[in-house]
């Protein structure tokens, strides 16, 4: 079918008319430039979405562009549109649990640099940056969220996390729970055999931490000795069994000391809240070190866990 041009419309320009040094400037400025959504949560963290198409969908349906595996987000869930100047804009389509940017409930917004968009429990990362490999983008961002040493996520991408997760508890007064673990009389180990060792001891507990969480807690490493679990939609009951499964764990571990094995134990602060209005990031991990404290208090290779609120 073709299109007919009333007599009131504006002709076409000619290239003469073109201002053809503003075009190459502009290809210029565009060429090798995209945007992409990085997956910041989940089993698929690090994936890359590159947004090629002018309208992509979210959801669980298998018709969406993007098809997210996560039962907090609707069958379709949102979308984003290429906008003429090169923008997107997210809009969300009558979701059960809503769409966030920044931890802000929105229906419609156009997205900037570095937002993150919260869909269910997945957050995603919007970028805009000059076209790379996608494998070598991948690896790039790996190593931007996960401890050299203990390959666990770090203490950035924990702190990005504990924001959305806590949002999320709050606006559906759901459960959210942080565990903070603790390796006892580290510095000591460290002191008496030697930074290698001390080395080694916090990496083979963080393989024996991993196979105790689901796939969709996030552990990280903390600070030098102190590893953070947090944990979603789990009753204080489960979330008592899971510290006290991740302290008898490992202090089963034995650590080759090169002459003999070492064993280590743990000490565990766990704090369960549901969400409110006045829950924040800050006392959650408040909460999780008081207990973390008490536990030591009371001669440490032990867990104290409270739910609060």
């Amino acid at each position: 079918m073709t299109a007919e041009r009333s007599q009131h419309d504006t002709p076409p320009m000619t290239p003469a008319e073109v201002d053809t040094g503003r075009l190459e400037d502009e290809i210029r400025r565009t060429r090798g430039q995209r945007s992409l959504l990085v997956v910041l949560s989940g089993s698929a963290v690090g994936t890359l979405v590159p947004l090629d198409i002018s309208e992509l969908t979210f959801g669980r349906d298998p018709g969406c562009d993007v098809r997210l595996g996560d039962d907090g987000v609707s069958r379709r869930h949102a979308r984003l549109v290429a906008q003429p100047d090169g923008a997107w804009r997210l809009e969300d389509l009558g979701s059960t649990n809503g769409t966030s940017v920044n931890g802000e409930p929105i229906e419609r917004r156009v997205l900037q640099e570095g937002d993150r968009i919260l869909l269910g429990h997945t957050v995603l990362k919007f970028v805009r940056q000059a076209e790379i490999d996608a494998e070598q983008q991948a690896r790039v961002y790996e190593m931007s969220v996960r401890d050299p040493l203990t390959r666990l996520y770090n203490r950035r991408y924990f702190e990005d996390r504990l924001q959305a997760e806590v949002a999320y508890a709050r606006r559906h007064r759901s459960l959210v729970a942080l565990l903070l673990i603790e390796v006892d009389r580290f510095p000591e180990l460290v002191q008496v055999r030697g930074r290698p060792l001390g080395d080694r001891v916090l990496a083979e507990l963080a393989l024996r931490m991993r196979g105790q969480v689901r796939s969709e807690d996030v552990l990280a490493r903390f600070a030098e000795e102190t590893f953070a679990v947090l944990v979603r939609e789990i009753p204080p009951p489960g979330v008592m069994v899971l510290a006290e499964r991740i302290r008898s764990s490992v202090e089963r571990l034995r650590v080759d000391a090169g002459e003999g094995e070492i064993s280590v134990t743990v000490t565990v602060g766990a704090a369960t809240f549901r969400g409110s209005a006045a829950l924040t990031e800050r006392g959650l991990l408040d909460a999780a070190d008081r207990l973390l404290c008490r536990a030591k208090s009371e001669g440490r290779n032990r867990v104290c866990a409270e739910s609060i609120g």
